[in-house]
Formats: C-alpha cells, sequence, structure tokens
C-alpha cells in the first residue's frame, strides 16, 4: 500500500509539472519568444526551439496530464476499495478531485501564470524527454484531429498580430499604464494601412491655387498672401494643376534674377490614386522626399490634395499654426448629446466619444448624415444612425455646418 500512495504522490506531481508547463507554454506571446532569439543563453536557445512546435508541445503534456490523472485516481480508487469496499469508490472520487484540483490544476496554473517564463526555461529539457516518449500517440491524436476538423471545414488561423497589439494597447489604457491620447494615437499608426487618402484629402473646392498665367508680380503677391508654403499652380482651370511651388523657392530666384519665369522653379506634381492608403503614401513622401501630392480617381480627374502634414495629423492628432482655422471639437452638452462641426471627420469623433459610427461611405459627420438620408437635411431634422439621433442645428447653403448628436434612449 505504501507503494501505491508514494505512486500517487508522485503522480499528482507529474500532473502538476504538465498542468504548469502547458500554462505557461500558452502564456508566452510571440513578441517574448521572438526576443529570446536575442539571448545566446542554452536556456533560452532550448527553449525557443521548444516553442517552434508549440501546438504539438501542448498536446503531449495535455496527453501526459490525462493519463497520470487517470491512473492516480485508478490507484486512489483500488487501495480505497480494498479498505472500505464499495464506498472506497466515493472517497477515492472526493479525495483525488481535492488534491487533483488543488496541487494539480490551481496551484501549478497559478505560479505558471506569474513565473512563466522562469517555468518554461527550466521545464524545456523535461518536456523533450516526454515529447520522446508520447510522440507516437500525439501523432495519432493530432491526425485524429485534424480530421475531424477538416470534415467540419473548421480551418485554423494565424495569429492577427495587429488585433493582439491593439487588444494590448486597449488593456494598457483600461489599467491607466497608457494614456487616451497615447492610445489613440498608437491605434492610428496601426490604422495607416486600411485608411485611403480620399478619406483625409483637402477637396479640390478648397484647394488654394495660382494660375500660371498671371504675371510673376501677382504671382509673388497671391503666394506672399497665403497662408501657406506650397501652392498649386494650374492653366487654364483649377483642377488642370501643371506643378508645384514653393514659396522659398520664389523668393531666392526672385532676388537673383529679375526676369525670372514661374516655369523654371516650380516643381513636378506627384498624382496618386484616391485608393492609396496612408501607409503607403507616407512611404512616397519619404522615398520621393515631396510633402503634397494631388489625388485622382480612376478617371484621372482632380478630386483633392494630402500633404505630409495631414498624415501626420492623422498619427498625433491637429497640428494648429497661428493660420489654421480650427475645427471645434465635440461639445458635451448638460443633456450628454454632443454638439460637432459639420467637418468633424467620423474618425476623430469616433477616437474622441470612443463610439464606432460607420466610416466606410462617408468621411465627414455632414457627409455620414447626408449618406444615410439620401438629401441634404432641413435645418432642425433629425437623422436615425445606428444607436443615434443627428439633428441638423447649421446650414450655410448646402453644407451642413452644426450637428447635434444624442444617443437614443433604451427602453
Amino acid at each position: 500500500m505504501i507503494i501505491e500512495i508514494i505512486g500517487i504522490f508522485f503522480l499528482l506531481l507529474l500532473s502538476a509539472f504538465f498542468s504548469s508547463s502547458e500554462t505557461a507554454i500558452t502564456r508566452i506571446s510571440d513578441v517574448k519568444i521572438y526576443q529570446w532569439g536575442e539571448n545566446k543563453n542554452r536556456k533560452y536557445i532550448k527553449a525557443k526551439e521548444l516553442m517552434k512546435s508549440r501546438e504539438k508541445v501542448i498536446g503531449i503534456l495535455l496527453l501526459g496530464n490525462n493519463i497520470v490523472n487517470i491512473l492516480a485516481s485508478a490507484l486512489a480508487t483500488s487501495i480505497l476499495i480494498g479498505l472500505f469496499g464499495d464506498k472506497g469508490i466515493i472517497y477515492a472520487t472526493l479525495i483525488m478531485t481535492t488534491l487533483i484540483f488543488i496541487f494539480s490544476e490551481v496551484l501549478p496554473k497559478t505560479y505558471a501564470i506569474r513565473e512563466s517564463e522562469k517555468l518554461i526555461l527550466y521545464a524545456s529539457p523535461i518536456i523533450k524527454i516526454f515529447i520522446i516518449i508520447l510522440s507516437p500517440i500525439n501523432f495519432l491524436v493530432q491526425n485524429l484531429v485534424s480530421s475531424i476538423l477538416n470534415i467540419t471545414n473548421k480551418e485554423t488561423k494565424n495569429n492577427d498580430w495587429k488585433q493582439n497589439l491593439r487588444g494590448a494597447i486597449l488593456l494598457a489604457n483600461n489599467k491607466g499604464d497608457v494614456r487616451k491620447p497615447d492610445r489613440i494615437m498608437l491605434e492610428s499608426i496601426l490604422d495607416l494601412h486600411e485608411v485611403k487618402v480620399s478619406e483625409i484629402m483637402t477637396h479640390r473646392k478648397n484647394i488654394e491655387g495660382i494660375n500660371v498665367s498671371e504675371h510673376i508680380d501677382i504671382i509673388i503677391d497671391l503666394a506672399l498672401k497665403s497662408r501657406f508654403t506650397r501652392l498649386p499652380l494650374w492653366k487654364d482651370n483649377t483642377d488642370n494643376i501643371i506643378g508645384t511651388l514653393h514659396i522659398k523657392d520664389l523668393l531666392r530666384a526672385r532676388n537673383t534674377n529679375t526676369n525670372l519665369q514661374i516655369n523654371e522653379i516650380m516643381q513636378k506634381p506627384q498624382f496618386i490614386s484616391e485608393n492609396t492608403s496612408l501607409s503607403e503614401q507616407l512611404n512616397n513622401f519619404k522615398k520621393e522626399t515631396i510633402q503634397m501630392a494631388f489625388v485622382i480617381d480612376e478617371y484621372g480627374d482632380l478630386q483633392g490634395l494630402i500633404s505630409l502634414e495631414d498624415i501626420l495629423e492623422e498619427i498625433v492628432g491637429e497640428i494648429f499654426d497661428e493660420f489654421d482655422k480650427q475645427i471645434a471639437g465635440p461639445e458635451i452638452l448638460s443633456d450628454k448629446s454632443v454638439v460637432v462641426d459639420g467637418a468633424m471627420t467620423i474618425r476623430d469623433l469616433n477616437r474622441s466619444m470612443d463610439w464606432k459610427l460607420p466610416d466606410e461611405e462617408a468621411s465627414t459627420i455632414a457627409g455620414l448624415i447626408i449618406d444615410v438620408a439620401q438629401k441634404l437635411p432641413s435645418i432642425n431634422e433629425t437623422i436615425e444612425i445606428e444607436k443615434f439621433h443627428f439633428t441638423v442645428l447649421e446650414r450655410q447653403r448646402t453644407r451642413i455646418t452644426k450637428i447635434n448628436i444624442k444617443l437614443i434612449a433604451l427602453d
């Protein structure tokens, strides 16, 4: 009997090892494993090698854990039946459930959560031994599982690292380790590849340009009065952009050449598709060493203008100088409703208020209202979008300038 009792406690110890190792392996992140590659210590090298086949290792550990738990329970049942007869089955169930739950599950898994990296580093050599022993059985089990999943068309998917990173940012924000402005900035970086330039560009109607056919003195006067340092140059009509003008180049050339021709100093314009992502265009700006590009549609018609500053503002928020016209942010009223400028982007409002208004069909709040209403709403008209009431407060001709947004009260 003594040998059987010693065997039971040995099996429980093995069960604790399997449980803690399995928890530690699932808890170690891919980022942490990648960082192990920079460490030349043999423990880290072996641990990283082990984690390359994480699914196989977890299968081995689960298999081993079930084997030792069942075997320990069987031995305990045999001993207690010999001592108490049929009642021994009940005693064995109660005792082994308690022992396995506390000492083979809760305690080792709690420790593994706290010291997952340390545990894996020291347990790797032992785990490799069990992999060798249990691999044949695990191979059959894995094939059976794969066959079942194939039949039910349940395909395994790779981890979406961006979603994992986004979740980590949100978790850090909820815990207070990351402030909301920093969270918004980090999430904006992750979104750069999803946002198109058409969503944040300056519309062609708002582009401030200069007619290249004007006299050089008039061009200089217009350039000096402008709040921009780079200006589009057009010919015949405002949509026919033929170049860009940097005011510094203009003044420098004017000081050295009284017979200056504007064609001599203007820069060649860059035209990009309206479907270009912000991350792609940011790389284009860096590669071409320019800071402004013109957005065109599939027919080659001018749609708008985007600058390097526009993309940076998408990451860090609005960057205002003494010449910029500031768009008012959300104004929260006493009744919990919000008043916003119609030109405010949906993305900015969502980030500011932690909402999830749709931004697939429109980029501004005013555009969203018109898209949903399929018309230009009148003043004081209310449009229901998602779980909100959008009420038009002010309008300038065809432009919606001020909107009240209120959450619909749930019955």
